[in-house]
């Protein structure tokens, strides 16, 4: 990916990040609220390596399906009630949801895939397939290629755009509705951020544009820059809780996967789409999350906008998460999962 996009667009994308409870119950993490400042003294280019966490789960099923002139990568497990995890981005990939989604395997057949364009999917050197319409019909062949016949999608921050605008395409094949500190499809401007720098030091900003400049000039790739803004305390504008060093790894290396031309094909299409209105008469169950601190990019009030445009929707606030909720809060989030998708199969 150009780095200079990749900077650009980190104004407006999360880069995933880690829990506070789940995986950490014998020591306490650091939240934002601590507001711990410990800025290194150098940036580190050598980062160790780590295996993608998807390498370490055996029962993972993994393959290829065709699309249109070309290959979409997907994984599977568990069994239950059909359910598509659609990343954020564009430009992230299926890595953000490991291992935290397999909690539910037990009542759910969890589908990860990477959207063409993105992570071990399909690259277009034309640049001509990179559309939102192509995006939802790459997402209905995944479902024709598996079979199902009726499933429930999860979309997470752009991915939730994408999850919307596929439901109004198939209503047919939904069976539920999950957005995930989704984008709203809606122009407002109370979805501008208002408070993403509230828990950065002015030394964290500083060295933050450092970081900045220097992945701008090209003098370090994508992976250092994305390593050492979280280890300068960016992480603070996308998360309640610090990440650890594992974390910050597998995140610098695997998370965030975009071809050449995707991210810019893509933000443009996305410019183009108004869903208000789209869901005053919809009627399938919809469950609407957010983070009481996703302070990256949102106005606290987004959620009265979401609601407005789902007004059939349940809402459910995670008072100690950020925009991954399900890393910050797994207990709450997942309980609140798993209740939405009993009952939405009863």
């Amino acid at each position: 990916m150009n780095i200079k996009n990749f900077m650009l667009s980190t104004v407006v994308l999360v880069l995933a990040l880690p829990g506070c409870d789940w995986l950490h119950k014998n020591s306490a993490r650091e939240t934002i609220f601590d507001r711990v400042v410990n800025v290194p003294k150098e940036l580190v280019l050598d980062i160790p390596t780590l295996p993608p966490l998807c390498d370490e789960m055996p029962d993972l099923k993994k393959g290829f399906i065709p699309i249109k002139n070309g290959k979409l990568y997907y994984e599977e497990e568990g069994q239950g009630i059909p359910l598509v995890l659609i990343n954020g981005g564009p430009g992230g990939t299926h890595h953000g949801f490991h291992p935290y989604f397999s909690q539910i395997k037990d009542i759910a057949q969890i589908i990860y895939y990477d959207q063409r364009g993105t992570g071990k999917s399909s690259q277009d050197g034309s640049g001509k397939t990179y559309t939102i319409k192509q995006a939802v019909e790459d997402l209905e062949d995944l479902r024709k290629e598996l079979k199902i016949e009726k499933w429930a999608l999860l979309g997470w921050s752009y991915g939730g755009l994408l999850a919307q605008l596929y439901v109004l395409t198939y209503p047919e094949h939904v069976a539920g509705l999950i957005l995930i500190a989704s984008q709203s499809g809606v122009f407002d401007n109370v979805m501008e951020p208002v408070r993403d720098r509230m828990f950065i030091s002015e030394a964290e900003e500083e060295a933050i544009k450092n970081i900045r400049k220097k992945c701008m000039e090209g003098k370090m790739s994508l992976a250092q820059c994305i390593y050492n803004l979280q280890l300068a305390g960016d992480w603070k504008r996308q998360s309640y809780c610090k990440p650890t060093k594992d974390e910050l790894i597998r995140k610098a290396f695997y998370e965030w996967g975009p071809a050449p031309g995707f991210e810019k094909a893509m933000r443009a299409d996305m410019d183009k789409i108004n869903l208000e209105g789209k869901f005053k008469d919809f009627k399938i169950p919809t469950l609407i999350m957010e983070g009481k601190w996703d302070i990256l990019w949102w106005n606290p009030d987004r959620a009265e906008v979401m609601k407005k445009n789902h007004p059939n929707a349940k809402i459910k606030i995670i008072e100690k998460g950020g925009h991954m909720m399900f890393r910050d809060q797994p207990e709450e989030f997942f309980a609140a999962i798993k209740d939405f998708l009993i009952k939405d199969k009863k």
